[in-house]
């Protein structure tokens, strides 16, 4: 049995969806090892200006664990709580938290977060980020 051209899309998006919640599922300490089979070999992320630890444009995915997530979480014990995805073709948005504490001074974080998500292939291809980043600067500061 062929599926419709609608049926076909919902069927991707519903894939999709489930890639981009694999990824804060793996987010949780003890679990980030899955965010490498996640993810494309040359994803991409940016993040906002005003980010206290990784601002910019990370591309490939040595860049990204390298370069942003090991000082990201270097400096932060946190997870990324995903509350609401909202999922159309390619794209996924996730909203939420970020939730833990600073490593160094152990201040409460707890930051609203956007991820848009671009999935292809059944991999994670680019992210772009929206968050508080004077919330997190504060709590850095502290």
């Amino acid at each position: 049995m062929k599926l419709s051209h609608t049926e076909d899309k919902k069927m991707i998006e519903e894939e999709n969806e489930k890639r981009v919640r694999a990824f804060y599922e793996a987010t949780v300490p003890g679990h980030r090892q899955a965010l490498r089979r996640l993810q494309a070999p040359n994803v991409v992320y940016d993040l906002p200006e005003g980010m206290p630890i990784g601002a910019g444009h990370f591309e490939g995915l040595q860049d990204v664990l390298e370069r942003f997530l090991a000082s990201f979480y270097g400096a932060l014990d946190v997870r990324f709580v995903a509350e609401e995805f909202i999922a159309a073709g390619e794209h996924v948005v996730a909203i939420g938290r970020i939730e833990g504490k600073t490593r160094k001074a152990a201040v409460p974080v707890n930051v609203p977060f956007v991820h848009v998500w671009t999935v292809r292939e059944g991999y994670l291809q680019r992210m772009r980020a929206f968050t508080d980043t004077a919330l997190l600067a504060r709590a850095l500061a502290e």
